[in-house]
């Protein structure tokens, strides 16, 4: 029996050429409600889906933690967790997530298939146009590539000069997480685990977008904000100078997303290439989608693009070879 997708091979092909050649998705991979069956047979049910922070949330299946997080996977043939998310732990073990307490949390119903909402996460195209608070904070064209070994897309991205945190002001109201030292004070982690968490490491607090796919155009998003807890034990702590920034810019994001699915809605719709010069992110995804569409099971995991390069160095020489 086929096991592959409901999609036309010849269109995830062309999503596989080299970055620079490759195109977006096929239509239907946003719309067609075949298209979401088939991803909760052969992507959800077979992989590690984070359920929330570990102890809070207990759902059948295979449970395992990661942490601070629970992971629960409902076919018990399906990827193997170290497959899955590889050396994503080395990464974040800096940050201490499992030590952190969720100070805040905001859920969110956004209208557009659960793709886009992980396609707008890894890519700051659109920030210069929608994000005026967040481009105050941070240049939406700095970071730099690091070492990628599991389903998950990843890259860091600089705090300007006169800013501590991702806040309205740039000033913290919290205290920088104990186990960070050099750059890792002066930048912001950004963490698409495959298939449905986001992680944003903070020199002062981790906040996290739990996605729940609900329908092909419909997408639960839970979003939670970490903090140590020598911060609220201050008389004074407030997690409202981070939260009250990132429901600013979840909800310009959740407006993008939803207007992209209008898009792909529509019937004029045809996949686009994509930029050389901002979407490197977005290439990887797309790519562990299409070659998980065409063998019919979760996506092997992505080598990221320019990964011996610091990604603003890649970025610099994207633009200089496109005239960007």
């Amino acid at each position: 029996m086929d096991a592959r997708a409901p999609l036309d091979e010849a269109a995830l092909r062309r999503c596989l050429e080299p970055f620079g050649l490759a195109v977006g998705l096929p239509t239907a991979a946003y719309t067609s409600p075949e298209v979401f069956a088939w991803e909760r047979e052969h992507f959800f049910d077979r992989s590690w889906m984070c359920t929330g922070r570990a102890g809070v949330h207990a759902r059948g299946g295979d449970q395992r933690e990661l942490h601070g997080w629970a992971f629960v996977r409902a076919d018990a043939g399906g990827v193997g967790f170290e497959r899955q998310f590889g050396n994503i732990g080395d990464h974040l073990r800096p940050y201490e997530p499992e030590r952190l307490v969720v100070a805040a949390r905001h859920s969110y119903e956004v209208r557009a298939n659960w793709k886009l909402v992980h396609e707008n996460y890894q890519e700051c195209y659109h920030c210069s146009e929608i994000h005026p608070a967040l481009c105050k904070v941070t240049p939406p064209d700095s970071g730099y590539s690091i070492d990628i070994r599991g389903m998950y897309v990843a890259g860091p991205m600089d705090l300007r000069d006169d800013v501590e945190t991702m806040s309205l002001d740039g000033r913290s109201g919290g205290v920088p997480l104990r186990g960070l030292s050099g750059r890792q004070l002066r930048e912001v982690g950004y963490f698409g685990v495959w298939p449905n968490l986001l992680i944003s490491p903070h020199p002062d607090y981790v906040l996290t977008h739990r996605i729940e796919p609900l329908d092909v155009d419909r997408t639960f998003i839970e979003c939670e904000w970490l903090f140590p807890p020598e911060a609220l034990q201050r008389p004074d702590f407030d997690p409202g100078y981070a939260v009250e920034f990132w429901d600013i810019t979840n909800r310009e994001d959740w407006t993008a997303c939803e207007s992209l699915q209008r898009g792909v809605s529509s019937r004029g719709h045809r996949p686009g290439p994509l930029s050389v010069a901002w979407e490197a992110g977005t290439y990887m995804f797309v790519t562990m989608l299409a070659t998980g569409y065409l063998e019919g099971e979760v996506p092997r995991a992505a080598r990221p693009w320019g990964a011996e390069v610091p990604r603003s160095e890649t970025l610099a020489t994207a633009r200089d070879r496109s005239g960007v």
